[in-house]
């Protein structure tokens, strides 16, 4: 760990509350905090390589299951851009500022790759769940269009990655959540940090 900033990595499936944590810390925080998110990765990258452009194959894409679930592929442009994001959260963090990074796992190989982005840095791994019938309603409510299936695509995966705090926003308050991470920001050894 070093003397720089410090990142929060929330992680978990689409509607788990990723965002939400990440706002409810930021606010909960004695010292500031950037917030980051694939969302926001994913808003700037070009339609063309996005999920209904011409390039989609090489960015990001949906891809529909056999389950009826979705998920977020992507190709090898996808992939630098992925691995750039993580170093790029790396880097406030060495540079001094703090981070609270919301990101939905998009494959097993994520995880060891957020680990070697933030290998020299101070960081916490903060997993949320939530039944999955209830991911799917808030899923269906979101008052902005989004693919639905997202959350059935992407909650196994989530469920299998080691965490240093595990929360269930179906049972946990934005604002409990945000203590919990905050409090748990303090203890010595962490996922990431290994």
């Amino acid at each position: 760990m070093n003397a720089g900033g410090k990142v929060i990595l929330v992680v978990g499936p689409s509607s788990a509350g990723k965002s939400t944590l990440a706002r409810a810390i930021q606010a909960a925080a004695p010292e500031p905090y950037l917030v980051l998110s694939l969302d926001g990765l994913f808003a700037s990258v070009d339609e063309r390589w996005g999920s209904g452009g011409a390039f989609r194959e090489a960015g990001f894409a949906y891809a529909d299951q056999a389950d009826g679930s979705v998920r977020v592929v992507y190709g090898e442009i996808g992939r630098r851009m992925l691995a750039g994001m993580r170093r790029a959260a790396a880097a406030h963090a060495r540079a001094g500022v703090n981070v609270v990074f919301d990101d939905m796992l998009l494959e097993e190989s994520a995880a060891a790759d957020w680990a070697e982005a933030l290998a020299s840095v101070d960081a916490l791994l903060v997993r949320l769940t939530a039944p999955l019938n209830l991911l799917r309603e808030r899923e269906a409510a979101r008052p902005h269009p989004r693919k639905r299936g997202l959350a059935a695509g992407h909650t196994a995966l989530h469920d299998a990655i080691a965490a240093d705090i595990v929360i269930d926003t179906g049972a946990t308050a934005p604002a409990a959540a945000a203590t919990m991470v905050l409090e748990a920001q303090l203890a010595p050894e962490r996922v990431l940090a290994r």
